[in-house]
């Protein structure tokens, strides 16, 4: 292909620059779909849109056999922090705070930081299960699930709640993130 040089002073210049064609080649299986996907095959041009040979078997079993031992090893991980972690966790952080929690307080300011703590617990991502079992060995299980129904309730509206209030400023948000973080918002609710 020849072109014309601006810096020659428009003279007429041969050169020759590549022409790349792409060639769309209807398929009747895939009905309106084509797959414009350039092949490596050395027969056919640079760009044709040639269905290309699938992948290798073995690439594909090769693959799989990634996954499961990835998911092998984390399972494994979870295992041992499950088995060894937790329960080291428990012992020396949860039932310490648990004991010094009933001990200091009274029974009704604990049945208040109880109460408190499993409404408001769930908001902030914190756990209220040790307030859930504090009532539990506190109060018996008949007295305790009556306190923690009722707290478990509000724990739960509360977020609704907050997400209500502020939903017209969720709705509202600049366009980068629209189509990630603002659509979950707003379709979580």
């Amino acid at each position: 292909m020849t072109g014309y040089d601006d810096d020659c002073g428009g003279e007429l210049k041969k050169e020759v620059v590549p022409d790349l064609t792409i060639t769309i080649e209807a398929d009747d299986n895939k009905g309106d779909y084509i797959k414009l996907m350039p092949c490596s095959d050395e027969g056919s041009p640079l760009g044709a849109a040639e269905e290309c040979s699938p992948p290798a078997r073995r690439s594909v079993v090769w693959y799989w056999i990634k996954m499961v031992l990835l998911f092998l090893f984390l399972g494994f991980l979870a295992v041992a922090v499950l088995k060894w972690v937790g329960p080291y966790f428990i012992d020396k952080e949860v039932i310490p705070i648990i004991n010094w929690e009933t001990e200091t307080f009274s029974p009704p300011v604990l049945t208040i930081l109880v109460f408190a703590s499993v409404a408001l617990f769930p908001t902030i991502l914190l756990p209220s299960t040790p307030s859930m079992w504090v009532a539990g060995m506190k109060y018996g299980y008949g007295f305790g699930f009556l306190l923690i129904i009722p707290a478990v309730a509000i724990g739960v509206s509360l977020p609704f709640i907050i997400g209500s209030i502020f939903h017209h400023k969720i709705e509202v948000c600049p366009v980068p993130l629209r189509d990630s973080v603002c659509w979950f918002l707003i379709h979580m609710y």
